[in-house]
């Protein structure tokens, strides 16, 4: 997430937005539900910090994509063991300081140097988000915990330009809708064909397939591993030059 944007997310996620929505999608009808999406794309266009956003747009679009990713990681022994012991990334569960004490080229070391050089807060995702079955939002929880542990693998920055290629990466990994939509926005906002930025999102989506399904991934068991060595593992490719 923009080091700009996550910073900001710490005061703006009270998750009022998320759960105002979540009630207003128990009964919605289509067209409701596009209104309510439509709304969030424009405030998130307007304010790219306003990351709840995000959020929201996840609520209203991605509920038909979860039946699939549930199975993708019921199919792989990790994706299982996540599913049935559910481990969170925030500040409660993760030993900061022994990943700080990590060599910089550690997927560990590496990931806590990305999040204290930008004053990023792992516990802006805490919470689940509301509105939906138990497991489907722990997947959930588990993409917004790792967005920018994929930032470090992906090697894209945090300018709005590498956030838009994240998001074009996550895309092709899980075919969110919401994904797809927030990297288009973001490359919008990036200036589109003439900063080169609709190119970059073109190889992420390159990438992203090439790739191993990054959602099923024990990230806990490989902190201490060589972050070339992980992404070797599984199968993130170099960004075009």
């Amino acid at each position: 997430m923009q080091a700009t944007t996550t910073t900001a997310a710490a005061a703006h996620h009270t998750g009022d937005d998320e759960r105002s929505a979540a009630a207003r999608l128990a009964d919605a009808r289509p067209l409701e539900r596009a209104r309510i999406a439509g709304e969030a794309a424009v405030r998130l266009f307007r304010d790219p910090e306003d990351t709840e956003q995000v959020f929201v747009l996840g609520l209203v679009l991605n509920r038909r994509r979860f039946p699939e990713l549930l199975a993708r990681f019921a199919v792989e022994p990790e994706g299982a063991w996540l599913l049935y012991h559910r481990p969170a990334i925030d500040r409660e569960s993760v030993d900061w300081e022994r990943l700080r004490a990590l060599p910089a080229d550690t997927l560990g070391g590496a990931y806590a140097r990305f999040l204290d050089e930008r004053g990023l807060d792992p516990d802006v995702f805490k919470a689940a988000p509301p509105g939906i079955p138990e497991t489907a939002a722990y997947v959930a929880k588990r993409f917004r915990q790792t967005h920018d542990l994929w930032h470090v693998l992906t090697g894209y920055d945090t300018s709005v330009a590498g956030e838009a290629a994240v998001l074009a990466f996550t895309w092709a990994q899980t075919r969110m809708p919401s994904a797809g939509i927030v990297a288009a926005l973001a490359g919008v906002r990036s200036g589109g064909p003439a900063t080169g930025s609709w190119r970059r999102q073109r190889d992420a989506i390159r990438r992203g397939r090439a790739a191993r399904f990054l959602g099923a991934v024990k990230w806990e068991d490989r902190w201490e591993r060589p972050l070339v060595e992980v992404r070797e593992e599984l199968g993130i490719t170099a960004a075009a030059a």
